[in-house]
């Protein structure tokens, strides 16, 4: 059994394999799902505030306690709205119903899909609603959303969501909005017990959108799933936060500018949406320009779709992500989206 007590750093990169104590591969490893980054000791206690990054999946094994204590965060979310922005660990990796693509219109481009894993995430909106058949314009349409996945059998993050359509095409680049990238994998193991009184989150990144002339007409990107949080001890305490929501869409291009990214996912306040990203600016008033739709949080699933526009659609919303539990749960358990998946 593992022996001493270990205090998680202020910052664990799953990339540095001198961070871990072992790194064990999953089926399919590490171009269909992530590898693990096991950190093992005695007791494990986060303190203050820990981000991880990093392509592997982040496992906490301790022989006796592992303890988020009150004021602490333990934090593999995937960020868009950061500086710099985040990549949660393990986020991307493993079966995802990947988003259909959206239209490249130069008039406005359709918007991305957002994420899907626990729950589907939005469709993205429609962009050039004014277009004329007359003169051979179209609506482009937006990117549609795969379907919810199966209950994972391996250690996964999150969903990414789609790219928006793109109004200039050049060379094979376009100015859509990136998909924001799904929330990473985190999974608690302890012999005795696991006891969160601080937070744990592993939430999708908002969808992306160029907010300058760059980005006009641009489709907004979809919002990234929530990924997935793990315990399995004897007794379980979740007194405080423990989130994987998903992030909301971009907001579609005007005829001026692109549009703002969406929030990522919520993290303290945890049964709230993510915001949507504004919309871009030009045009006549009495265009239509979308914003992009909120994420996801515990029993806030419905309305993500992104907006449709006259310009560039708005990029929809990400999926709920997975938090599960093995072992008897004490507690309140009052702050936990999405509720979790209990196994006694």
């Amino acid at each position: 059994p593992p022996a001493g007590d270990k205090i998680l750093p202020s910052a664990i990169n799953t990339d540095a394999t001198e961070t871990c104590t072992r790194v064990l591969p999953q089926t399919g490893s590490p171009t269909a799902a992530p590898e693990l980054c096991v950190i093992a000791a005695g007791t494990i206690t986060a303190q203050g505030t820990v981000t991880v990054t990093g392509a592997r999946a982040l496992v906490l094994i301790a022989a006796e306690t592992i303890v988020v204590a009150d004021g602490a965060t333990l934090d593999a979310s995937s960020t868009t709205k950061t500086n710099p922005r985040r990549v949660g660990p393990g986020a991307n990796l493993g079966p995802c119903a990947r988003p259909g693509g959206a239209d490249g219109q130069a008039a406005g481009a359709g918007g991305g899909a957002g994420g899907s894993l626990a729950t589907k995430g939005g469709d993205g909106g429609r962009g050039n609603l004014n277009a004329d058949p007359m003169k051979g314009q179209r609506v482009a349409q937006g990117g549609r959303a795969g379907g919810t996945q199966s209950a994972p059998l391996l250690l996964r993050g999150g969903c990414p969501g789609g790219k928006g359509g793109d109004s200039q095409i050049v060379a094979g680049a376009g100015n859509g909005g990136a998909g924001g990238a799904g929330g990473g994998a985190v999974y608690l193991i302890a012999g005795a017990s696991i006891t969160v009184t601080g937070d744990v989150f592993a939430s999708g990144a908002g969808g992306d959108a160029i907010n300058n002339n760059s980005g006009g007409e641009q489709g907004g990107g979809g919002g990234g799933t929530g990924g997935m949080i793990g315990f399995d001890a004897p007794t379980v305490t979740l007194d405080g936060r423990v989130v994987a929501n998903g992030g909301a869409g971009g907001g579609g291009g005007g005829q001026d500018t692109g549009g703002k990214p969406g929030g990522d996912g919520t993290t303290t306040d945890w049964n709230t949406q993510a915001t949507p990203g504004d919309g871009g600016s030009g045009g006549p008033p009495q265009i239509r320009i979308a914003k992009g739709a909120p994420g996801t949080a515990v029993g806030m699933t419905a309305n993500i779709d992104g907006p449709d526009a006259d310009t560039g659609g708005g990029g929809a919303g990400g999926g709920l992500g997975i938090v599960t539990v093995y072992g008897k749960l004490a507690g309140a358990v009052s702050s936990v989206s999405p509720a979790p998946t209990t196994h006694p």
